[in-house]
């Protein structure tokens, strides 16, 4: 096994000398998935003309996609256990968006390191000829491969705004906070922007004082039965103008850091260095 993480620490030394990715997590904090989220705010940045990758962590092979209606034949998982190139499990939508399922329920027992490693690699590599990665991320629970959330420089948390939001919400950033390296953008849905804007106080006052961090304020979803796009085109905008990681490997490292944790400390040197 030591040899073939070492293989694959000689493939990554080599693409990490790529260009930076533009990786956004979307994550939900309470009630309900992100999907119209993620998927409104992939339509608007590819016709804006950007080149986008939405992997979806909560769609699996053979289930249809709940915005775009797509079903496909392959999710991360089953490239892990066929060994597959992950290109085989791209599905191109009509609108130009590449769709991509992570398959974050499985009953498909854990890989071998070696190929949880091949599919960080291969993600890797597949994500730089995009402009946009966009990752509708699963983040409670045990899962068969790794969470890409942990890849991405930007996460925006999603909330129902509830009785309980804050708590929800703080838990997210906690769990995904990594020192002056991640950045949280917090978005509200389904409450006024009175309730909003004090969800987003409490939370920032929290944040900061606990992890040094201070999420920004992107705003309230319009209703589902008001127009969406002027909320999406604003949204499309700030992102690209939120600054991208100095590093050229971006937050990839972190990820293989976080999934080699308890693997041989000799390897994990080598491949990290």
């Amino acid at each position: 096994m030591a040899s073939a993480l070492a293989d694959q620490a000689e493939g990554l030394r080599r693409l990490f000398g790529a260009d930076t990715r533009r990786m956004v997590a979307i994550v939900s904090a309470g009630e309900g998935a992100a999907y119209e989220t993620a998927s409104n705010l992939a339509y608007t940045l590819s016709h804006l003309g950007k080149k986008i990758l939405l992997l979806d962590e909560l769609w699996a092979a053979g289930d249809a996609h709940a915005v775009f209606g797509l079903t496909p034949r392959h999710d991360l998982n089953t490239v892990m256990l066929n060994q597959s190139e992950v290109e085989t499990a791209l599905v191109k939508t009509a609108d130009g968006i590449d769709l991509l399922a992570g398959g974050a329920v499985s009953t498909m027992p854990r890989p071998r390191m070696e190929a949880r490693i091949g599919l960080v690699n291969a993600f890797y590599r597949l994500a730089g000829k995009y402009d946009v990665v966009l990752v509708h991320a699963c983040v409670d629970g045990a899962t068969t491969r790794p969470g890409f959330a942990w890849a991405c420089q930007d996460v925006i948390v999603q909330s129902d705004g509830k009785p309980d939001a804050a708590t929800e919400v703080y838990a997210r950033i906690k769990l995904l906070h990594q020192a002056e390296k991640r950045r949280f953008h917090l978005m509200f849905r389904g409450v006024d922007h009175t309730r909003a804007s004090a969800l987003h106080r409490s939370i920032a006052a929290v944040s900061r004082r606990h992890l040094q961090v201070m999420p920004e304020y992107l705003g309230v979803l319009p209703q589902p039965d008001l127009p969406q796009a002027g909320f999406f085109e604003q949204l499309a905008g700030a992102i690209q103008s939120w600054p991208i990681p100095e590093h050229k490997a971006g937050h990839f490292p972190d990820l293989m850091r976080r999934l080699l944790r308890g693997a041989d400390p000799h390897v994990l040197q080598t491949l990290l260095k």
